[in-house]
């Protein structure tokens, strides 16, 4: 049978109904663990109790009763517990205001750097795993949709994911994968021009219909292909009133930027001002202004359908807002 621990208050009144051993002073200083069979374990000898009733620490438990780890674990609990104030950023358990300048200079020289090189060491190994782990997660995901689209609502949206050779490091990076999206007969967001061969190839394999090409905003990533892909599919361009303005003349990005996306040209002539709506094959979608990602920034809604195109508002993990392009408008 499993047993199940409860945490209690230290305070006179609960401590008496428990067991009338357990004093105050020593309860303040040590943990107290109270078994079953009415034993009482104390400091590091409590901790290894706990530790036993659980699967993930089970062994910590174990060995922790055993030489030499008895021993050590008793040493390292005793010191810990002597400078706990010295060795807290909350001075004497009131969390009040975290000050830890303050508790470097009140505190023991000793006690307080080797608490933390202590921890600095032992995390070490967690952070270069977590590191480790999420590099991993982020290539599998590359690697999965390289090249890669998807078609979804009996073709009525089509993912295309766009590579390049040097765009490729931000997803192998950062973890932000390039797309464009072709939903109901309207290019979305085409890319930059370093992905131009990536989008040109799913082009050529799918030779979708391609009536309008729209971008949600004027980022460089999202831009580079607009009149490019215009001229290839003889299709008009749409874009809102500001990012007309933000692309007529593209600022000059930053040089990494521009080495790694690509700097776009400027918007061509003839292009179109999006309204409220925008007409579909089948039906239309709404055009939504959503600044803070960007303040041109704009989200496309089907109403039938209940699908929001929403650009970089969302980027597949969390919202990408507020962010410093916008002036929160």
């Amino acid at each position: 049978m499993r047993i199940r621990p409860s945490c209690l208050p230290i305070s006179a009144e609960v401590l008496a109904t428990v067991d009338s051993r357990l004093q105050m002073d020593e309860c303040l200083r040590q943990l107290h663990v109270v078994t079953p069979e009415g034993e009482i374990r104390v400091g590091r000898d409590a901790v290894a109790c706990l530790a036993r009733l659980f699967p993930s620490t089970w062994l910590i438990g174990t060995l922790g009763q055993r030489f030499p780890f008895r021993n050590a674990g008793r040493l390292l609990y005793g010191f810990v517990a002597k400078n706990r104030y010295s060795l807290s950023k909350c001075r004497g358990g009131a969390c009040r205001i975290a000050k830890p300048e303050e508790v470097r200079r009140q505190a023991k020289l000793g006690a307080f750097w080797s608490c933390y090189t202590l921890g600095f060491f032992i995390r070490q190994p967690l952070v270069l795993w977590a590191g480790i782990k999420a590099a991993a997660q982020r290539m599998s995901i590359f690697a999965q949709t390289y090249h890669g689209r998807l078609d979804l609502l009996n073709g009525k949206l089509t993912i295309l994911f766009l590579n390049g050779l040097l765009p490729n490091t931000v997803p192998l990076l950062f973890g932000e994968l390039f797309t464009a999206i072709i939903y109901d007969g309207i290019a979305i967001d085409p890319g930059s021009a370093k992905m131009r061969w990536s989008l040109a190839r799913h082009l050529r394999q799918a030779e979708p219909k391609i009536a309008k090409v729209i971008a949600t905003h004027a980022h460089e990533e999202h831009v580079g292909n607009l009149n490019w892909l215009a001229e290839y599919t003889a299709a008009p361009v749409y874009v809102s009133e500001m990012t007309a303005r933000f692309l007529t003349p593209f600022k000059k990005l930053p040089w990494v930027r521009a080495t790694m996306i690509g700097q776009p040209p400027n918007l061509k002539q003839p292009y179109r001002r999006l309204g409220e709506t925008v007409d579909t094959d089948s039906s239309y979608l709404q055009v939504i202004p959503t600044p803070g990602h960007c303040d041109d920034h704009i989200a496309l809604y089907d109403p039938k359908e209940k699908v929001l195109l929403a650009g970089d508002a969302f980027m597949g993990s969390y919202f990408a807002t507020p962010n410093p392009d916008s002036r929160g408008r």
